[in-house]
């Protein structure tokens, strides 16, 4: 067992670095939330989201970003900060953030299945007809005391009919006006063009974006902090603008790819004993294995005009 302090690391993972490297390498691979600064922005505004007195009119966020950007790990961030304790006197357990799931094909039946699946309702899915699965659903959201529905893959709207598609916009005006609720749409870009075509809805949802990382102050304090997360036992020097630049060339600016390459390369300082990572540790090949996908562009997305992100 090592007997160093490890004074470079935050306290919790002070204690991970003094385990065995197999140990301190599933620490590693595990899922676990990185704390930024573009982060704490995004949970800023959907806070606001939630935070805002029902209304007859709801401001709604669509939240962008290409795949692999964290847009689900966020929004499951956004729910943990607004869990609540289980109501004793009312028995019931309050869901003031409910995140689902949007379903392969845009129909009232199969989105109000994965509203009752969110909310954990026993049998969801044997139930059956259009009108029972909305009574049940805007009954239960009532209850749980709903303020914010997230549609997690919103994007799965563009792939029902032109007719599927507008009965379902439809849809998510009725709910965002009858529960007086905000809604979270979380997709990839393409999701924008699901809201187009409904002047409404449009004027009703604003943009925020997980743009690609490029080589500035954010991507800075976003590999800071990632390292700060992995049981290193030696400091590692990666406040380097040349190390940030091959982060965000080589994985395309996605944040899955620069975690890939960073953890990889932790891993990689375990085994060797070096303890640490720094540019040099990026020359393996192996660190890159299937992380950036050809051609993927590697500039950040533009935020779209009225975007506040």
């Amino acid at each position: 067992m090592a007997t160093g302090t490890f004074a470079h690391l935050p306290p919790d993972i002070q204690q991970i670095a003094h385990l065995d490297a197999d140990a301190r390498i599933a620490h590693i691979r595990a899922e676990r939330w990185i704390q930024h600064a573009a982060a704490e922005r995004l949970l800023g505004y959907l806070q606001e989201a939630c935070d805002q007195p029902p209304r007859e009119r709801m401001e709604n966020l669509l939240l962008l970003g290409e795949s692999g950007m964290g847009k689900t790990m966020l929004i499951r961030k956004f729910e943990r900060q607004n869990a609540v304790r289980f109501d004793e006197v009312a028995g019931v357990q309050r869901r003031p953030v409910v995140v689902m799931l949007m379903a392969p094909q845009p129909t009232e039946a199969e989105f109000f299945n994965r509203v009752l699946e969110a909310l954990d309702a026993p049998s969801a899915g044997y139930w059956a007809g259009g009108g029972q699965l909305r009574t049940s659903a805007i009954r239960l959201l009532r209850e749980v005391g709903a303020r914010v529905l997230v549609i997690d893959e919103i994007n799965s709207v563009l792939a029902g009919t032109p007719r599927q598609q507008r009965l379902f916009l439809q849809l998510l005006r009725f709910l965002s006006n009858n529960l007086r609720l905000a809604l979270v749409g979380a997709g990839v870009p393409e999701a924008r063009h699901a809201l187009l075509s409904d002047a409404q809805l449009r004027s009703r949802f604003t943009d925020i974006e997980l743009p690609a990382w490029t080589p500035g102050e954010d991507l800075r304090d976003f590999v800071t902090r990632l390292v700060w997360s992995l049981p290193l036992r030696q400091p590692s020097p990666v406040d380097s603008a040349k190390l940030r630049a091959m982060l965000a060339t080589r994985s395309g600016g996605v944040t899955l790819g620069i975690c890939k390459a960073v953890e990889r390369a932790a891993v990689a300082a375990i085994r060797n004993g070096r303890e640490r990572i720094e540019l040099a540790s990026f020359e393996d090949p192996e660190i890159w294995r299937g992380v950036a996908a050809p051609g993927r562009a590697t500039r950040a997305r533009r935020p779209p005009e009225g975007s506040r992100a």
